[in-house]
């Protein structure tokens, strides 16, 4: 199977009680979907219901967990969801929709807008290339990547095994196609050094985000201001750590967010805050 927008090479899997289950047929139809209960031994985009990733025992979690994280293949799990906290790969949950949701610049999504039933949290990216948020900037897809060369975590609240995507298979094709490449596979000349790749944590967001609601003239204006910010709240040991390592990994320049580190906090779950943040002092 290969992506009409990308030509991306793709094979997906159906696993968990969804390689047997009727929601299944839909996605044999459109995608050639292949059942494999277990954890397949191949690359390629593995769909699960998300229930049966939270009802996994944690050994089973975290096998799904490393197949997901090889170069090259994908873990999507799929409505349903139990409305209850998971911590694999980070802290996440789902629960009920209270509202309708929307997307318009998306037709292929909005098209299953009315059958959306969940909405997501967690400390995930979001998924901004295939449509992440709802038009009420909800999460729609989120994912977990250990590093940038690593395979994919993903999480939809999309039912793509509707029965309205056979009105739309070269859309979901493309949809499909579009995650795949966000967890293929790279050449060795692009693989990284041995140095672990940098991961901002919950901390290096704050800073970030500090550093959007204000022009500094300098780092130490910008540590000492956080310290009196009545958003955010720090350890100044702490904050000028995560300054310094922003700075090195050339997300900051001085204090000052750089198109990188934009563009990582556009990827994140902080998007609506930054976005909303730099609304406010333009």
């Amino acid at each position: 199977m290969s992506s009409t927008a990308t030509g991306f090479q793709y094979q997906v899997w159906l696993g968990g009680s969804l390689a047997s289950h009727r929601r299944g047929r839909i996605l044999k139809t459109t995608v050639k979907a292949q059942p494999s209960e277990e954890v397949p031994d191949k690359n390629g985009i593995c769909l699960l219901f998300g229930s049966d990733f939270q009802e996994a025992t944690k050994e089973a979690q975290r096998a799904w967990l490393t197949w997901s994280q090889e170069p090259g293949r994908v873990l999507l799990l799929l409505p349903p969801f139990k409305s209850m906290e998971c911590k694999l790969p980070v802290e996440w949950k789902a629960q009920r929709r209270q509202t309708l949701v929307s997307s318009k610049e998306h037709a292929f999504l909005d098209a299953l807008a009315p059958e959306v039933q969940y909405e997501l949290e967690g400390q995930l990216q979001i998924a901004q290339s295939i449509g992440g948020t709802w038009d009420d900037q909800s999460l729609c897809t989120v994912y977990y990547r250990k590093h940038p060369h690593s395979g994919v975590f993903a999480i939809t609240c999309l039912p793509l095994w509707s029965l309205v995507v056979l009105d739309w298979v070269p859309a979901l094709q493309e949809w499909l196609g579009n995650l795949s490449e966000l967890g293929r596979a790279i050449s060795v000349e692009s693989q990284p050094s041995s140095e672990p790749a940098f991961l901002p944590s919950l901390d290096h967001f704050t800073v970030l985000l500090h550093l959007l609601t204000a022009h500094f003239d300098s780092a130490k204006d910008a540590l000492e201001a956080l310290q009196n910010s009545p958003i955010f709240s720090l350890d100044p040991t702490q904050a000028a750590q995560c300054l310094q390592e922003l700075q090195t990994q050339g997300l900051v320049s001085e204090a000052h967010p750089t198109n990188f580190g934009r563009q990582t906090l556009l990827e994140s779950p902080y998007a609506p805050y930054a976005k909303e943040l730099e609304a406010l002092i333009q």
